[in-house]
């Protein structure tokens, strides 16, 4: 998103948590890092003590934590919540909203874009007073996009500050229109303020066709975070093993990508990828972000593994519709992501999460492969490029010239200023 307003002319500078914080919680991506836009400026602040539950320095621990982790976990919590409403990350908002002012000081901000999670980063685009902002959500603050359990009430205390921010913003952005819809629900108010701006892809390096040829021993790919407590994988092994028979294995499952979001995972998640290299199943660990092209080009199929719930989207939806390559849906039917998928040629879904469903939708995806179809697997490709991230950003950016004060045009090349993000 941060390159798509730069390729738009904007002087864009990202506010952002040290680079050393995520290395020590979640890893960082050099290679992804590499490709952003020459032009951006970013400004690494200090977290202020909003990761500190995730870092794991034995030596950096207080006796406090060492004798009484539980009682120290609480008192962080309530010490993170006295300026915003949000365990642990509250304690950003800080020394981030003096990051902001600081920039903003240097030379003026013509328009923020706050995206969450955390939500703390919508109390940081307040911090410039005056100015518009977008509150971008990639989930729901108010409510668990997985389960669909509410967080908290329109008229409670944090439900009323949601709402002041929302009736104050320029616009408002969600990823699907089921969130939409039920943010509109609860804030009618600011519903008009709202919009629907759908995750896409972003092109990287060899990006391209797929291949159209038979494939007797298909490879099936799957890749991002393993989400194994909330996704169907118990259903999916045994649909594996119904369709294609641990004795001589008539197809392979790669899985890319972390375990966990830290990248840990238990024995039990280890012991089952182990166990199941006889049957063709196996894990290779993460890739950088500017290698999926390649790894997608090695596959003959790919498997759409996501969390219930009929607000999940999912990150990959897009990226794994852009390949071209046919792909197995394992999860609920009444997911956002199902919008998405509908009508894309190559699309095989588990009518039914059960061994059987998921062993009949890997059935028919091997089957095709077998004899594939050129036009279907050109009417696939075709149907994916629509999700370009920069086709999907470039109207709304071009709204949002208009309300930074400078229209809808971009500026010409000899012209010095330029709108700041």
């Amino acid at each position: 998103m941060a390159n798509a307003f730069a390729e738009d002319g904007w002087d864009v500078t990202v506010l952002t948590v040290d680079p050393q914080v995520w290395s020590q919680i979640s890893g960082v991506d050099e290679k992804l890092a590499e490709s952003v836009h020459p032009d951006i400026r970013v400004v690494a602040v200090d977290d202020g003590g909003a990761e500190e539950p995730a870092k794991g320095d034995l030596r950096r621990y207080s006796r406090f934590r060492i004798e009484a982790p539980y009682l120290w976990k609480d008192a962080l919590r309530r010490r993170s919540r006295r300026n915003f409403p949000e365990d642990f990350h509250g304690a950003w908002l800080k020394p981030a909203s003096e990051a902001a002012r600081s920039i903003h000081a240097e030379k003026p901000v013509d328009l923020v874009m706050a995206s969450a999670s955390p939500y703390v980063a919508f109390g940081v685009a307040r911090a410039i007073e005056g100015v518009p902002y977008v509150m971008d959500y990639r989930d729901a603050w108010a409510f668990n996009t997985i389960s669909g359990a509410e967080d908290f009430t329109p008229d409670s205390a944090v439900g009323k500050r949601e709402a002041e921010y929302l009736n104050e913003a320029a616009q408002i952005w969600f990823v699907n229109s089921q969130i939409r819809d039920e943010y509109a629900r609860r804030y009618p108010e600011s519903a008009h303020l709202m919009r629907v701006v759908a995750n896409g892809f972003d092109p990287q390096p060899g990006h391209a066709r797929p291949a159209v040829q038979p494939a007797e021993r298909p490879s099936f790919g799957y890749l991002g975070t393993l989400q194994y407590v909330n996704m169907p994988l118990q259903e999916f092994l045994d649909g594996w093993s119904a369709a294609f028979g641990p004795d001589s294995p008539q197809a392979e499952a790669v899985f890319r990508g972390k375990l966990s979001a830290s990248g840990a995972a238990g024995a039990e998640i280890l012991e089952i990828f182990g166990s199941g290299r006889q049957n063709g199943l196996r894990y290779d660990g993460p890739i950088s972000k500017r290698d999926v092209a390649g790894f997608y080009g090695s596959m003959d199929a790919l498997i759409l593994l996501l969390s219930s719930g009929k607000y999940v989207t999912g990150g990959k939806t897009t990226e794994y519709l852009a390949t071209g390559l046919p792909i197995v849906s394992v999860h609920d039917m009444e997911n956002a992501a199902t919008d998405l998928l509908r009508d894309y040629p190559l699309w095989f879904p588990a009518k039914e999460l059960t061994p059987e469903g998921i062993a009949n939708a890997l059935r028919d995806c091997a089957q095709a492969l077998q004899e594939p179809d050129e036009k279907r697997w050109a009417a696939a490709w075709a149907y994916g490029q629509q999700f370009l991230r920069s086709t999907i950003l470039e109207p709304v950016i071009a709204e949002l010239r208009g309300i930074a004060g400078y229209g809808a045009a971009k500026p010409q090349p000899a012209t010095e200023e330029r709108s700041q993000a």
